[in-house]
């Protein structure tokens, strides 16, 4: 009788049981309401999504993995080709305001990584409209962390060698994880496994009033929006940090003052500016080998010069 390895017996799983956690974009405020944003946001996913498919091709998965009962909380994993022992891993947090956005994009974002020999795990998480707000979408990130450090060695990952970063939405909560690590012990795991954040494209001031909507859905009242800041509560933040951001977003400064304050708790931070980039691009140069960005990350992950 042919055995059939876990990862292997949980992916036929997933696949035979229809388990699915993905929206549909066509369904996404920013898709549905083009004519509010200057950026084509349709176009966005579209590339994504073509990228992820190229990938899935290419590169072995595992799709829809749960790490809780709700159906948002999935994830994904994605692998290098060949044998994987003792492989960092690369946590990355989608972005959506809070309100959309699910994993099954971000495939593409995986790719350089997994090329280098690094496991990259890609989970949504609940959002806005299902009547989730702070503290239950950092909630969620942190339980795809215990996920990972419980069950990444099946797929050749070091549980104890962690990388997390996120864009806009995925910043906040990347942040959010990342600036005080008292969770990890509180959740059976070593404080140490968390190496470095990279937030990408996000406010982390919470009660600086920005685009309706989005923030206020997630942190509905001024406590929450206090609790919810990243900035206001750097205690044990994780060692190295790469703050990022785009010319051409609202998020210059916030993304500066963030960096800064983590310096100032002891960090090893590290500001970078996009030039010429907004918010879209942003996000897709982390899919692009060829790009500053993602060459810096690569580089705080496998210790390049």
């Amino acid at each position: 009788m042919m055995k059939i390895k876990l990862p292997a017996l949980v992916a036929l799983l997933a696949f035979f049981t229809g388990v699915t956690s993905a929206q549909d974009m066509y369904q996404y405020y920013t898709v549905s309401h083009p004519d509010e944003f200057d950026i084509d946001w349709g176009s966005f996913y579209n590339s994504m999504n073509e990228h992820t498919a190229r990938v899935r091709d290419e590169y072995p998965h595992y799709l829809d993995l749960a790490y809780g009962t709700a159906p948002k909380q999935r994830l994904d994993v994605y692998l290098p080709k060949g044998k994987v022992a003792n492989a960092p891993v690369f946590l990355f947090v989608h972005g959506g305001g809070f309100r959309e956005g699910d994993k099954a994009h971000y495939g593409s974002v995986a790719e350089p990584f997994i090329k280098r020999g690094v496991i990259t795990v890609t989970p949504s998480y609940r959002l806005t409209g299902s009547g989730a707000h702070y503290p239950d979408q950092p909630d969620d990130i942190k339980s795809a962390v215990k996920w990972i450090f419980d069950n990444i060695e099946q797929y050749g990952g070091d549980p104890e060698n962690l990388y997390v970063a996120g864009h806009s939405a995925g910043a906040v909560l990347t942040a959010d994880i990342g600036v005080d690590r008292g969770w990890l012990t509180e959740m059976g795991m070593p404080n140490d496994i968390l190496k470095a954040i990279m937030p990408i494209s996000g406010p982390y001031d919470i009660r600086v009033k920005r685009r309706p909507g989005q923030l206020d859905a997630y942190a509905p009242t001024q406590e929450i929006r206090v609790q919810s800041s990243p900035i206001l509560k750097i205690n044990d933040p994780a060692p190295a940090a790469l703050v990022a951001t785009g010319s051409e977003e609202e998020y210059v400064q916030p993304s500066l003052d963030f960096a800064e304050a983590l310096k100032d708790a002891g960090v090893d931070a590290h500001y970078l500016l996009l030039e010429g980039e907004d918010h879209a691009d942003t996000a897709l140069l982390l899919a692009d080998e060829n790009s500053r960005l993602c060459k810096q990350v690569i580089n705080m992950i496998l210790g390049a010069e």
